[in-house]
């Protein structure tokens, strides 16, 4: 039996529920977004896309581009909602679905297509269906694989429907730039053209993967198969959860390390509190800093144990904070060439110069060398206006090997049962409705005095399901821009021209 999987999108998700909602709307330019001086757009009409408006565009270019567009708040409930309707009618027709997203997702056809015409005959079926009972289009496409699927769901915007049948599929990836290979973004784009690959035929014509090895190193056997239409990836129905995190945008600057302090907090019991839900564990603690000219730089640190202790990830926010704003003021200020480099690119930093608490009675190593008291260690003032913060957990694990040992950490053993009360109390009563101090005084600021926040982020911040995201090994611009990224519309944090650094601590 031939394999058939089909990638299906929701066409402009967001803004054709709007429309849906809003009749009056329809043929009109539509912008979902923030709507305030630092909003971005989430997603817009094709109407709105004639302009040049865009996914991940701030809000104050979007209007310049397009000055009579209807621009309308984020209603996530109310996407959610049709989302799951949607994926309702999908499981009529298969139960193997992958969800990329809210409004994205792999379908295993394979078998389904002889109860029809054929591939062609089934995806309409599924587009028809949707229709009927949604009133909302959707583009669709069917190959052997999940990427040609993707790719063919991708050519014939909106309302599409691609069919790529078995025997042609180096016939229809040839003529196409290597940039559409899943994977390979501008960084590797250049070095492959560098190269004299232009085109994905000129990749097909290698007999194998050996020469790529120089340019692309780990990647070259992956992109040569894509190359030539071979993906062996399933549909995965349980799809794990590799990564999460929290992030955003500030409506003000950050200018103090207090401030940075009380945001590393709510992250850190933010993702905690996801952990547990889950009954996950993280490897990985990850922080991401944008400066006021959209500089971007990030740390990371493996724990020495995986964790979903809030503790553990505050301070280790902490450790790779004050070691960035130490790299930052002693080796290079914001913004030279000495600190850019291509988004991904990973360095080794040593973090000799951290002084740690020696205290006997530390039993437990969950990030190294454990701090005696967090208090005796402040986050150090930015060397600049700081536009985003972000915190991420990643390596997630379902279960932690542990190691026999005669000890105990008391704080760890505190925190797990002052954890499983506060989980109790806030969902019975709600997640504000019992809060650390420093959560309070986050939310409320000196003097009560509320920090602002992104609006978009705000709407997006209160759905969960929408902050899990996968992660990989690939180029991530890549993704978003070939790919049109599958969170593309739930997380659109890009508000402009970036430059990024990774470093392990």
């Amino acid at each position: 039996m031939r394999r058939w999987i089909m990638h299906v999108d929701m066409d402009a998700f967001f803004a054709s529920i709007e429309q849906l909602d809003h009749p009056e709307y329809k043929g009109h330019p539509v912008i979902v977004g923030g709507l305030s001086s630092r909003g971005v757009v989430a997603t817009c009409s094709y109407e709105a896309r004639k302009f040049g408006v865009h996914s991940a565009m701030p809000i104050s270019r979007a209007k310049k581009l397009c000055p009579d567009g209807i621009y309308v708040y984020p209603r996530m409930d109310r996407y959610k909602e049709v989302s799951n309707q949607i994926f309702s009618i999908m499981k009529e027709f298969t139960p193997y679905i992958e969800p990329l997203s809210i409004d994205e997702a792999f379908l295993e056809v394979s078998g389904m297509s002889t109860m029809y015409s054929g591939p062609k005959a089934l995806g309409q079926a599924i587009k028809d269906r949707v229709f009927e009972k949604t009133g909302l289009i959707i583009s669709a496409g069917l190959a052997p694989n999940k990427f040609l699927a993707k790719l063919a769901s991708d050519l014939d915007k909106p309302d599409g429907l691609v069919v790529i049948p078995y025997g042609r599929e180096k016939e229809v990836l040839a003529p196409l730039p290597i940039k559409r290979i899943w994977g390979v973004g501008p960084r590797t784009e250049k070095i492959l053209k560098a190269g004299g690959f232009h085109l994905i035929r000129h990749i097909q014509s290698l007999p194998d993967e050996s020469t790529l090895i120089p340019l692309v190193g780990n990647q070259a056997k992956r992109i040569w198969e894509l190359a030539n239409g071979i993906d062996d990836r399933h549909v995965e129905t349980d799809r794990k959860i590799q990564s999460i995190g929290a992030e955003e945008t500030y409506e003000e600057d950050l200018t103090e390390g207090r401030a940075i302090e009380l945001e590393f907090r709510y992250f850190a019991n933010r993702l905690s509190k996801r952990l547990r839900r889950r009954s996950l564990y993280g490897h990985t603690v990850s922080i991401k800093v944008r400066y006021d000219d959209f500089t971007t730089v990030s740390r990371q640190k493996r724990l020495d144990t995986p964790s979903d202790h809030e503790h553990v990830f505050f301070e280790t926010a902490l450790l790779l904070w004050n070691k960035l704003m130490q790299d930052k003021t002693s080796k290079n200020p914001k913004g030279t060439k000495k600190d850019v480099e291509a988004l991904g690119a990973t360095m080794k930093v040593k973090s000799t110069d951290f002084r740690y608490s020696s205290s006997k009675d530390n039993r437990s190593n969950h990030i190294g060398s454990k701090y005696s008291s967090s208090s005796e260690i402040t986050f150090m003032d930015p060397p600049g206006p700081i536009r985003l913060l972000g915190l991420t957990v990643s390596g997630l694990d379902e279960e932690v090997p542990m190691q026999d040992s005669l000890f105990e950490s008391p704080q760890d053993k505190t925190e797990d049962k002052l954890s499983s009360v506060l989980d109790s109390l806030e969902s019975k009563f709600g997640e504000t409705a019992v809060m650390s101090g420093a959560l309070w005084q986050r939310f409320h600021g000196d003097n009560g005095i509320r920090r602002k926040r992104s609006e978009l982020k705000a709407a997006v911040d209160a759905q969960p399901d929408q902050e899990d995201r996968e992660s990989t090994n690939v180029d991530v611009v890549s993704t978003k821009e070939a790919n049109r990224s599958t969170i593309a519309d739930t997380h659109p944090s890009i508000e402009g021209p970036k430059k990024t650094v990774k470093k392990d601590l």
